[in-house]
């Protein structure tokens, strides 16, 4: 008899809720008896107890082990041990927590025959198995022994093999099943094909799955055989490549996330598995001799329904052509009759195009040297509307209406009507094509501001023809300086230098008078050009030539006011050039920027970018090496007042 003494044991900790700050209430006190307890060591649950603590085993797996045990004992067969398969060390240091990993076939002598092993051959290796490996045989022939690890392995798979559904599951990815495709040599598309749809169609839910068949079979046999496998439905799952597992999860949401991530796994090596079969099917397919055979005699069946076919249509080809030589005959005659109509259309199509080419250059011409019959202070919406017109007129005219309109021009300017003269013809033209109030007194506006330029024109020449100032020291310095920031070949050159001249010549707060009297033409800036160049002194004499030659200058101007001073010039000096002052920001564009600007307008246009103006400044700058969006817009306004005031000089 044992005498047990007070037993220690530990509460379980309290719930989450449980707040020891809140108030709470005593109901009972625990207390724990210390009258001692006789317990006798007898009877299947104290056996079980100690049987328990002496393997280290859980109250679960010890019932199924003893059970295995109880079936064997109780069972009329004999487990022939002479069956077994040959157990390695490895096979049998295998851990009963990875069961996963293992290979339960192995585990029971089943290696060879695998998913071929019946239910009864899986029964009896088991029984072989549990004779050989229940701890209580092991103990009995080799001593004392609490190594029963491997007997729980052999417990976990009989428990898959012997269950249909997980015995499925663990066939779907039985480690030790090879699904690789093996390349097929001529010959051996029966030998290779007929072992591997047996250990595919083992997955079938559809049964019986057809054999192959021979060399010999019927195109039926072999296309029922395809259609089989092309709509195969495989009962292969994967639940036991879960990674993990949701009962040991201590949260419903827990358990459900992980029921996700499994079925989503599941269902990728699912549409993996059935793409491998496709893909096995479809090797099959076009490795099959008969499939080949097939197409031949297709191909040859075809060839000849083909050939029937020609011959008949060869026939009724023939009567065709002779029915359709004579009707060629006949449409050839009317064919070369309507092509030399239309050739002649086409020709005097193309001639009245090109009359209307020829004539429109000429009068875009004609109005382009008389600034397009605008007055020269008309604000940019008036220039728009103004085009706008003249197109309108050009493009409503034929060529011979063009003709006349460009002859009408002419005729103005030979009478010296001028741009006046020639704004009516415009206007009469433009109202027989809108006869409208409008039209009268757009023609009544233009009339009178290109009056007002006429007038403005004619008093600035006679303010031009008084008397020039004579050339100060500073004006032939920036003449030698514009002479070499605008080399030959540059468009109006001369034009450009004197704009450069009257626009850098002058002095600080120069007053408007002054500035008048000393405006350079393009004919007098060649002139003092030439004496510049004619003068043959060195660096050394150029300051004194330069003094002497706006002596002459002053000289000559004072007899004879309306001339150009004519000496020899010497080229800018050193002391000339730093007497420069205020020059614009022009002197830093090269020939190839200015080039490159000029490109860059007519590539952009203003019209490109009605929408956004500011988009086109920063376009032109991109194709100019070295200049800004700001240099550009300011070199562009710089240009603009050039040409205006040349226009106000002429």
């Amino acid at each position: 008899m044992t005498i047990l003494g007070p037993l220690t044991f530990l509460l379980p900790p309290p719930p989450p809720t449980w707040d020891q700050e809140r108030e709470f209430k005593i109901h009972k006190k625990l207390s724990i008896s210390s009258d001692s307890l006789e317990l006798e060591p007898v009877g299947t649950k104290f056996m079980s107890l100690v049987r328990r603590a002496h393997h280290n085993r859980s109250l679960e797996e010890d019932e199924s082990i003893e059970k295995a045990l109880l079936d064997l004992l109780n069972s009329d067969e004999t487990a022939d041990t002479d069956e077994d398969e040959p157990e390695t060390r490895e096979l049998l240091r295998s851990d009963p927590l990875d069961w996963k990993n293992q290979d339960h076939y192995a585990i029971l002598g089943l290696s060879k025959k695998r998913w071929r092993a019946s239910d009864d051959d899986i029964k009896r290796a088991y029984r072989r198995k549990v004779l050989k490996h229940h701890p209580d045989k092991k103990r009995a022939k080799a001593g004392k022994s609490n190594d029963d690890s491997f007997f729980k392995c052999v417990q976990k798979a009989w428990e898959i093999l012997s269950d249909p559904v997980k015995r499925r599951q663990w066939d779907s990815i039985d480690p030790k099943y090879d699904d690789a495709f093996k390349s097929v040599k001529k010959g051996e598309f029966f030998a290779v094909f007929s072992e591997a749809t047996i250990r595919e169609g083992r997955f079938s839910k559809k049964l019986p799955v057809p054999d192959i068949g021979t060399i010999d079979s019927s195109r039926e046999h072999v296309e029922n055989f395809y259609n089989f496998w092309y709509n195969f439905d495989s009962w292969r799952t994967f639940e036991m490549l879960d990674e993990e597992d949701p009962e040991n999860c201590e949260s419903r949401e827990e358990r459900r996330m992980i029921e996700r991530q499994n079925k989503n796994a599941r269902l990728k090596r699912k549409k993996e598995d059935n793409a491998r079969i496709q893909r096995f099917v479809d090797q099959m397919m076009k490795a099959d001799p008969r499939i080949a055979k097939f197409k031949e005699s297709e191909k040859a069946a075809k060839e000849a329904k083909k050939r029937e076919k020609e011959m008949a249509a060869k026939a009724a080809q023939e009567e065709l052509k002779r029915k359709a030589d004579e009707e060629k005959a006949a449409s050839e005659k009317a064919e070369q009759e309507e092509k030399q109509r239309q050739e002649t259309e086409k020709k005097a199509r193309e001639a009245k195009k090109k009359l209307i080419r020829r004539e429109k250059k000429k009068i875009k011409e004609i109005l382009k040297e008389h600034n397009n019959l605008l007055p020269q202070d008309a604000t940019a919406a008036y220039i728009g509307d103004h085009l706008h017109m003249i197109d309108q007129v050009l493009d409503a005219l034929d060529g011979e209406q063009l003709e006349e309109l460009r002859k009408n021009f002419e005729a103005a300017i030979e009478r010296g009507e001028g741009v006046l003269g020639m704004s009516d013809v415009l206007f009469a033209k433009y109202k027989s094509i809108n006869d409208s109030e409008e039209a009268n007194k757009r023609q009544a506006e233009l009339a009178k501001m290109l009056a007002d330029d006429l007038r403005k024109q004619a008093e600035e020449k006679a303010r031009r023809e008084k008397v020039k100032a004579p050339w100060s020291p500073k004006e032939v310095a920036i003449l030698i300086k514009a002479f070499k920031m605008y080399p030959g070949g540059t468009i109006d050159r001369w034009e450009t230098i004197a704009e450069y001249v009257n626009l850098h010549g002058g002095e600080e707060n120069e007053d408007e008078a002054t500035k008048n009297k000393r405006m350079r033409s393009a004919d007098e800036c060649i002139k003092m050009s030439k004496q510049v160049q004619q003068g043959g002194a060195g660096a050394a004499d150029r300051s004194k030539l330069q003094s002497t030659l706006v002596k002459r200058a002053q000289h000559t101007t004072e007899e004879t006011p309306q001339t150009a001073p004519e000496s020899t010039a010497t080229p800018k000096s050193e002391s000339t050039s730093n007497s420069i002052t205020n020059v614009s920001s022009s002197s830093d564009w090269t020939p190839e920027q200015q080039s490159a600007l000029e490109s860059a307008l007519k590539q952009y246009p203003a019209s490109m970018f009605t929408s956004a103006p500011a988009e086109r400044w920063s376009k032109i700058a991109e194709l100019i090496e070295g200049k800004s969006k700001k240099d550009v817009k300011a070199r562009v306004k710089e240009l603009a007042e050039m040409v205006k005031r040349k226009k106000d000089g002429k």
